[in-house]
């Protein structure tokens, strides 16, 4: 070895320079780095080793900290090395993951769930993430969760599903053995008001179409398709060109009830050119092709802040404009059904929305 003094060559380990009596710096044993998941062996000050691998992440004062499980006083390296395999299959490591990792597991079980359901959950998860990724599943508190689904939860269907979500994440530590309750279902969600869909004005319909002649777009073609077919938001996501039939005029589609399911949905003559256009404009083999649910319903608020359409009119308000509309027109009830692709007639009625006017109108037909 040199000097680090006078540079010159002296015995290996020597403690003092035999040429200018500087002490030499002790080795320094810092922690010994071994691959991502493989645990750490490093030798303490006392000259044994020790093992240690990580368990697991938590927050304090704002701070990712490192849940570890150490054993000290291995006489080599090597023992220290070997126990390390003892370590992770101790019982005392399955009592803690994270709210993160229990995510990442979750993402093979999601797979399985609908786009919609896929999406929802993405949304909740971005949401409360900032709140709970680090923290252990068992270190949560009923009135924690509660707290985080009241603050990050805007209404009753974000609500639901942040408290799905955690239930789901719950559900996966308990079959993995890291917990044995699932706290998520104590949430308490609020009571669902029941919202009356109103139904687009004549005016609000005759603003999409202008727009459409004016300069085709692809989400106005879409929100024409629905209120002229009466076809669901989420049935109108998953429409595959392949099964339009423009010169018979109907597509196959339908969700829902088994009435709902891969009906027949009639293609009014006057939308014929503007589905014709979707067909040939539409990616992925869809009429209507977004990344995410959430693209269309935002694609759909834009379009409706520029053409000053009411905020309350949402895309499954076409629905029951269509079917309003059709009331209206005199259609019967066993058609109206029909169309509508309901199982019961009592159903079909929830959709209809007559004004005062037109009540009055049919009453004073009395003589």
């Amino acid at each position: 070895m040199e000097c680090i003094k006078c540079k010159k060559e002296i015995p290996d380990e020597s403690v003092f320079c035999m040429y200018c009596g500087k002490k030499q710096a002790p080795a320094v044993h810092g922690v010994k780095k071994r691959g991502n998941g493989q645990g750490t062996v490093y030798k303490m000050p006392s000259g044994t080793w020790a093992a240690e691998i990580t368990l697991g992440y938590y927050m304090q004062d704002g701070k990712r900290k490192r849940k570890k499980s150490r054993k000290y006083g291995f006489r080599t390296k090597k023992e220290a090395v070997e126990y390390i395999a003892t370590l992770k299959q101790s019982p005392k490591k399955e009592k803690f993951i994270t709210m993160f990792q229990l995510w990442e597991l979750f993402q093979t079980k999601k797979e399985t769930l609908s786009k919609s359901k896929r999406t929802a959950y993405n949304i909740a998860w971005k949401k409360i993430h900032a709140e709970i990724e680090y923290r252990q599943i068992d270190e949560l508190t009923v009135p924690e969760l509660q707290a985080i689904t009241d603050k990050y939860g805007t209404s009753y269907y974000t609500k639901r599903d942040i408290k799905n979500l955690l239930s789901h994440l719950y559900q996966i530590a308990i079959r993995d053995d890291y917990t044995d309750k699932n706290r998520a279902q104590f949430i308490q969600l609020p009571e669902l008001q029941s919202q009356e869909r109103e139904v687009m004005t004549k005016q609000e319909i005759e603003l999409l179409w202008n727009d459409y002649q004016k300069e085709p777009s692809a989400i106005t073609a879409q929100m024409l398709t629905m209120l002229y077919t009466g076809i669901r938001p989420g049935e109108l996501l998953t429409i595959k060109v392949e099964n339009i039939n423009l010169d018979e005029q109907y597509m196959i589609g339908g969700i829902k009830t088994t009435k709902g399911k891969n009906r027949k949905i009639i293609i009014p003559d006057k939308i014929k050119p503007l589905l014709s256009w979707l067909m040939e404009t539409g990616k992925k083999g869809l009429i209507a092709y977004y990344p995410s649910d959430v693209e269309f319903y935002d694609a759909w608020k834009q379009k409706r802040s520029q053409l000053n359409i009411r905020d309350v009119i949402t895309p499954y308000c076409c629905r029951h404009t269509y079917i309003t509309r059709l009331t209206t027109l005199k259609v019967s009830p066993a058609m109206l059904q029909e169309l509508a692709g309901h199982e019961d007639y009592d159903t079909t009625l929830e959709y209809t929305h007559l004004s005062i006017a037109e009540r009055l109108q049919e009453v004073n037909r009395l003589d």
